[in-house]
């Protein structure tokens, strides 16, 4: 390598080149220099816990390639018209100075850019006498992957030391640039030091890798991406004929926002189609406003107070699950309906994509043999040619978990691996309206609003109440999330019409629902968990659609919740109930509705005391109560105040005692003990092995 002469490596040190082949050198050292990004940015990804599958991987191969070799073209020719074309260090660190500066670009303003370029510049030179000599390609894949490394190792430990779970810091403003600027001349100082004790390149190169990769095994925290099989053999035998039972939930999606249920954006027309082939329930509501306690209520049957599975309601109170300690999980003597139909001879499958609170920790995986939870992107950090796409695409790899399309793929991948005549239980979790930015073709709502590319950089999210958006803002959040009701709906149309192709819709029995739903600006507020418990949270779709020829069809106005689930589905299929289940057949629900919400002490660290109550909720026809553990009290009546905009509390003192009482009472039940003798379940090992 110290002996090539070609123009189409570095020069040798003492070599005199022109400007052409400087540039030439530039394109090559460019090519040359993404490779090495893309290398060490996968690195760090693996180490922090990053997820990038392979085709995600290469494309980010091939743009760090085309901008770098792009980029090396106007260094090649700067360190030409400097008198530096046979420096190959100059190369490499000026290569660095590209991948720092797509990090730092961000429109309209320019003038943190053109700051870093001089910073940058001026380490660079620094760099360039303090590495010293170097020849060839050896040398320059030498800087530059210490150089390269010790920018993304830096600041990704800079940003994971300063970021909580709520927020991720990276480091911002003139601490960005001096970062960038100063951390890979570091790197090489550093291997200048280590040069008096290892004097061959090529030894001291290889001692660098073999640490890095120690560390990285030792102490990275790679994520697994492995899906939980249960190597149990299912022994039970179904009853013959018995049906597919599909349950969709439609993470985060409230009710009013589909056009199924009378919005006035057409968000959800194949929802309406199954809707019109089964039965609608017009009045659907969780029992919870978040993941956990939401989707615990919709495999059990129970409340969250019994299910258990909720906010922890003090700090450190609960077990650590993804390291951390806000949630009680579903605890293994709840009997979910995965383990009911597992124990009477279904296959059971679920494929989630959300990977962050339906976590197999998270104790929702009790009772299925396949279980699919991990997410589709996670970059950790995000490459640097990827945040730089981002500022002209915004929707460009901002999705961390797996479309809709993808959960249908994996579970008729998996259903084909299942024996003929096996009928199967599928839970399919989609995520889509969990994530605002839509893209397109589902960004039709939102791509002509003002300003729109950017408000899609801004980043409008927030835990914050108030939540502080203007009108124009909180219209494009709403553009957006209705967009991705309609990306999410797209995949539940494919979902019917592959299970029609395959002959297995007629005797499936459908229920489509969701966990809760999402606050979009109302009241001052945006997302969900720990807010105010208004309807946009709570009030969500729900579609049943039983197995037969002869199945009802029907619009129902009768209240009824994800807690019906269950016993909806056990009753279609002729099995008894579990003790303790606190729903109803739908058909069949005669009790008034309820909702509670647990403390999150971390939302109470990081954002105050406004989420420092708990919250219970009861309905009676059309009026709604709030209470919260600090005494405070709305109510309102959801006929001719659909807005929940005029408390009647303190009009109807009356009515919110009354109501109050019968949520006292109903609550003071949900701890109730289940004799064994009392659950047809208490003995369901006996079904599987």
């Amino acid at each position: 390598m110290a002996n090539a002469s070609s123009a189409a490596a570095p020069a040798r040190a003492g070599d005199r080149v022109g400007i052409g082949s400087s540039v030439m050198r530039g394109l090559l050292a460019g090519l040359g220099a993404g490779v090495v990004w893309w290398l060490v940015e996968l690195a760090v990804n693996w180490a922090f816990g990053g997820v990038i599958p392979l085709e995600e991987a290469l494309g980010v191969l091939g743009l760090d390639l085309a901008i770098a070799g792009a980029a090396g073209l106007v260094v090649g020719g700067v360190i030409g018209a400097l008198g530096r074309g046979d420096n190959v260090v100059a190369y490499a660190l000026g290569m660095t100075v590209v991948y720092g500066l797509l990090r730092v670009y961000e429109p309209p303003s320019v003038f943190g850019e053109g700051l870093f370029v001089l910073v940058g510049a001026a380490c660079a030179a620094v760099g360039v006498v303090i590495a010293g000599r170097r020849v060839g390609w050896l040398g320059f894949v030498h800087v530059a992957l210490v150089a390269t490394a010790a920018l993304a190792l830096g600041k990704t430990t800079i940003t994971e030391v300063q970021s909580s779970y709520f927020s991720k810091q990276e480091p911002n403003g003139f601490l960005l640039v001096a970062v960038l600027a100063v951390l890979p001349v570091l790197g090489v100082a550093i291997d200048r030091v280590l040069a008096f004790v290892l004097r061959r390149d090529v030894v001291r190169l290889a001692a660098l890798l073999g640490v890095a990769g120690g560390a990285a095994l030792i102490w990275g925290k790679p994520l697994s991406t492995a899906a939980f099989d249960d190597p149990r053999p299912l022994r039970a035998v179904a009853p013959a004929g018995a049906p597919d039972v599909f349950l969709i939930s439609m993470d985060t999606t409230r009710a009013d926002h589909m056009s199924t249920y009378g919005y006035e954006r057409e968000t959800s027309p194949h929802l309406t189609a199954l809707a019109a082939d089964g039965l609608n329930f017009t009045q659907g509501r969780s029992p919870a406003q978040w993941t956990v306690p939401g989707h615990a209520s919709m495999l059990t049957g129970m409340y969250p107070s019994r299910h258990g599975a909720h906010y922890v309601g003090g700090w450190s109170a609960g077990p650590a699950i993804y390291g951390r300690r806000r949630v009680f999980p579903l605890a293994e003597d709840k009997t979910t309906l995965a383990e009911v139909l597992h124990g009477r001879g279904w296959a059971t499958g679920a494929f989630v994509a959300n990977f962050a609170n339906l976590y197999r920790g998270f104790g929702m995986a009790q009772g299925f043999q396949r279980y699919e939870d991990h997410p589709q992107l996670l970059l950790r950090p995000i490459p640097h040619v990827v945040g730089f796409v981002q500022q002209f695409s915004p929707a460009f790899m901002k999705k961390p978990f797996r479309s809709a399309q993808g959960i249908n793929a994996a579970a008729f991948a998996w259903m084909d691996t299942l024996p003929q005549g096996r009928p199967a239980f599928v839970f399919l979790n989609y995520l889509e309206p969990h994530h605002w930015i839509a893209a397109p073709p589902y960004d039709l709502w939102a791509k002509d609003l003002p300003n729109a590319e950017r408000l899609a950089r801004k980043g409008l999210f927030t835990h914050k109440i108030p939540a502080g958006l203007s009108k124009e803002e909180s219209e494009f959040v709403t553009a957006n999330y209705d967009g991705q009701i309609l990306a999410m709906d797209a995949a539940l149309g494919e979902l019917v019409d592959e299970l029609k192709r395959r002959g297995r819709y007629e005797n499936a029995l459908i229920v489509v629902s969701a966990d809760h739903g999402e606050l979009l600006g109302e009241h001052d507020i945006v997302g969900h968990g720990g807010r105010m418990m208004y309807e946009g949270l709570l009030h969500v779709p729900m579609v049943v659609k039983l197995p037969g020829a002869t199945r009802p069809k029907a619009v129902i106005d009768d209240p009824v919740q994800v807690v019906d689930i269950l016993p909806t589905v056990l009753d279609a299929v002729g099995a008894p109930v579990p003790g303790g289940v606190q729903g109803s057949p739908m058909r069949e629900v005669a009790r008034n509705s309820l909702a509670e919400e647990h403390i999150n002490p971390e939302f109470v660290s990081f954002y105050g005391e406004v989420y420092n109550r708990a919250l219970r909720v009861i309905y009676d026809g059309p009026y709604k109560l709030i209470s919260s553990s600090r005494g405070e009290k709305l109510l309102f009546d959801l006929t001719k105040d659909p807005e929940e905009n005029n408390d009647l509390a303190k009009q109807e003192a009356e009515r919110v005692a009354s109501m109050e009482s019968e949520l006292e009472a109903a609550m003071s039940s949900m701890d109730q003990k289940v004799a064994t003798g009392d659950d047809p379940y208490a003995d369901l090992h006996d079904y599987i092995e």
